[in-house]
């Protein structure tokens, strides 16, 4: 919540600790929330935030596991490939739909089937994974390190699966997908593949039908299943049109010109994703951005209207009215009526990008404060926006307010927020060096951050979106 700013400047004595739980064959994650992550207004995903410490140990695990898996997965295969500098990037999701395309302009013919997996991850078994890991060629000792790691986080997060968030899980989700993979290519089609988005190419429509059948079998064999609202065979226009990205290219490409009439185009181009039924979130997620790095206000009033039935954006939504300088006194009253209005403690995404946002703009508002004092002190909240209310609190906050962070600070038992409580105690300039010479002997991550801030740095940083 400090962009890892704590860890940096310590990062060979803090690597030498991560090696020596990385010698414990039977480790378990030390610290998991659930974060109930919008999809859309209503459905949510169940994003697991772990330590800084079980991200690293569960990645370095996964990283050595990809080197026996990576060899074994198809061209087909577009995620979560360790050779490449990003293992999960939009590029490479781009890479796969560009792909698909030049399938489609190869042969007129070809009908397009697209289907994924229904709750994927969460219906991942541990017990099989390591199986499909063993025979895909990892070591034994990461396999069962691996198995360790993960049955204990069914075990504390009272859910079942792969942590969803991480690099990691993508990679040991493509060992679990391999047999699928090897089964869809004894068909002898074209098909590509990210993560569980698949599409599939074929002439013959009742082919493809068929396939779609078998495939479903394959996965429930798998103990998954196929989600059925998002399996279609597309018609060959259909398909073009599912996944062309050819106009929103050429916006970029002539506004990067300067044409005036490009403009113009992106301006219909949103018009016409909020106007359709559902609207097109592709297109809404690509004009916002444009529009914002123009700083031009066309999408506003949408935006401003719009947060609350459309908070799985929230982040996106707010950066474009941050992009709008003319507009700071609107954003304000925005923030505060979302918190007067919304119960926000059922919108913990929408509730934390509220106090972000307010403390990139740096928006002193004592409607914000007072709402993030209620935040801070409820712990039965969510602990993703209590972080946020505390750096708000700290940054922006009243004089008076140090001493009752440090008074919050010393009731508080969740690790990640007394680490918020922690910076947001020294951006008030109410944190005694007693208390941050002895956290340095401390067993957690406020080890760190004391030292860090025993360093008197200028500015925290908050991470960004």
């Amino acid at each position: 919540m400090i962009n890892f700013r704590d860890l940096r400047p310590f990062w060979k004595d803090y690597r030498s600790e991560i090696l020596d739980h990385l010698s414990n064959v039977n480790y378990t994650p030390n610290h998991i929330e659930l974060v109930e992550h919008p999809k859309n207004y209503i459905n949510t995903r169940p994003l697991a935030r772990l330590s800084v410490q079980d991200r690293l140990i569960y990645e370095a695990l996964a990283f050595e596991a990809a080197e026996s898996i990576d060899p074994l997965l198809s061209e087909s295969v577009f995620n979560h490939r360790s050779r490449r500098l990003s293992v999960h990037s939009v590029a490479d999701w781009k890479l796969m739909r560009k792909k698909a395309r030049e399938f489609l302009t190869s042969d007129k013919n070809l009908l397009m089937a697209k289907t994924d997996i229904a709750s994927f991850y969460e219906h991942i078994e541990v017990d099989v994974l390591a199986m499909d890991l063993s025979a895909a060629g990892v070591g034994d000792s990461v396999v069962m390190q691996l198995q360790s790691f993960l049955e204990g986080f069914e075990r504390q997060c009272h859910t079942w699966g792969i942590p969803q968030g991480s690099a990691a899980s993508g990679i040991l989700a493509n060992a679990y997908l391999l047999p699928v993979d090897n089964f869809i290519q004894q068909f002898d089609i074209k098909f590509v593949r990210y993560s569980d988005d698949m599409y599939l190419f074929d002439a013959n429509e009742e082919k493809l039908r068929s396939i779609l059948q078998q495939v479903n079998r394959a996965f429930r064999a798998r103990r998954l299943n196929m989600s059925a609202p998002k399996t279609k065979i597309l018609a060959r226009k259909d398909a073009e049109d599912y996944l062309d990205d050819m106009q929103k290219d050429l916006i970029i490409y002539f506004l990067g010109l300067g044409k005036p009439w490009a403009v113009k185009d992106l301006q219909n181009l949103f018009i016409s994703a909020i106007s359709q039924t559902p609207a097109n979130e592709r297109d809404i997620k690509f004009s916002l951005p444009t529009l914002g790095r123009r700083k031009d206000d066309f999408a506003f009033s949408w935006a401003m209207s719009s947060i609350k039935s459309w908070h799985h954006l929230s982040a996106r939504i707010f950066r474009y009215l941050e992009s709008l300088p003319q507009k700071r006194k609107d954003l304000q009253d925005t923030l505060e009526g979302l918190l007067d209005r919304v119960p926000t403690v059922d919108y913990p995404f929408l509730e934390r990008n509220i106090f972000e946002t307010a403390i990139r703009c740096g928006i002193r508002s004592e409607i914000i404060r007072t709402r993030a004092w209620l935040a801070v002190r409820d712990r039965n909240r969510s602990s993703y926006p209590r972080e946020f209310a505390a750096r708000y609190i700290g940054r922006l906050g009243t004089p008076n307010d140090g001493q009752l962070l440090k008074m919050e600070y010393e009731g508080e038992s969740h690790i990640d927020v007394r680490r918020a409580l922690l910076v947001a105690m020294y951006e008030a300039d109410y944190v005694p060096t007693g208390l941050l010479k002895n956290l340095t002997n401390s067993s957690t991550i406020l080890k760190w951050t004391a030292k860090y801030l025993l360093r008197t740095p200028d500015e925290i940083p908050i991470p960004k979106f």
